[in-house]
């Protein structure tokens, strides 16, 4: 006689209920402090949730590339909001200062993420790291230098590590989208760079360069991510600025050549060209 098994009405052993380690719910709680904080653009503050999450991330591959991507898109947007306010004011202000100093902190830590065995060797963390450590050198020379007031050389070379920054910090992130301003926004710091570039142009005295660095870093943030892992709202960015982009990089050129009359109504031209862009 065939030896049968009683059926007790418990659970089968191959679908127990899925039990949620502690450090599992921990980690859960920590990285929705860190979303909270991030949504409230509180950067300081997502770094300490991102901290107090690295423990709990032991023996969990998932989570340790969730750490791991949520500093890429702290970066990210630390990086983007330090273009914004250069292309609002024009200056270097401690606001940047500010910034840097949180993406030195999470770049330091996702090169330590990438020594983790669970995760790959990664040079792109130590490419971030390295645009960081250059960023915070220039803007201690600028802050300890040029106050209130920075001229287009030194400016121009922070933006050059804010758009690294982005360039490198959206391969590594899944999710980078979320960190980085939709087409909108940008369209509307180009729009502020171009009114800028305008008063930068006077009868009497002119700051040539400024003006074309306002048009020429104006038409990269609109056009941006184009073609990275970081394009924002693939869904919805649904504009086409090539026209407007074109209109910046003429006007760009025109003052390049210090040509007043011509590089005013370049400019006219691109305002228009920006407003007329449709966003959504």
């Amino acid at each position: 006689m065939s030896e049968t098994t009683e059926n007790t009405g418990g659970p089968s052993p191959n679908h127990e209920p899925e039990v949620i380690q502690p450090s599992s719910q921990m980690f859960l709680l920590a990285m929705g402090q860190f979303s909270q904080a991030f949504d409230a653009r509180d950067y300081a503050e997502c770094l300490n949730w991102l901290k107090q999450a690295d423990s709990l991330t032991a023996g969990n591959d998932e989570a340790q590339k969730s750490h791991r991507d949520s500093y890429a898109r702290l970066i990210t947007a630390c990086a983007a909001q330090g273009i914004t306010i250069a292309l609002h004011c024009g200056n270097i202000i401690p606001e940047h200062r500010e910034l840097a100093n949180v993406i030195d902190r999470a770049a330091n830590a996702l090169a330590e993420k990438h020594r983790s065995p669970a995760l790959a060797a990664d040079p792109l963390a130590a490419v971030i790291l390295g645009f960081s450590n250059q960023l915070s050198t220039r803007l201690n020379r600028v802050l300890a230098i040029e106050r209130g007031f920075t001229s287009a050389e030194k400016l121009d070379g922070v933006l050059d590590n804010l758009f690294d920054l982005i360039k490198f910090a959206v391969r590594i992130d899944r999710f980078s989208e979320e960190a980085l301003p939709g087409a909108c926004d940008r369209l509307a710091s180009a729009a502020i760079a171009v009114d800028n570039a305008d008063c930068n142009i006077g009868w009497f005295f002119s700051d040539w360069d400024k003006a074309e660095l306002f048009c020429r870093r104006a038409a990269q943030w609109v056009t941006h991510n184009d073609d990275t892992p970081g394009k924002v709202d693939p869904d919805f960015d649904d504009s086409d600025a090539s026209e407007a982009v074109a209109a910046l990089n003429k006007a760009a050129e025109a003052i390049k050549l210090h040509q007043r009359k011509k590089s005013k109504q370049l400019l006219a031209l691109a305002e228009a060209a920006l407003a007329e862009t449709v966003c959504v």
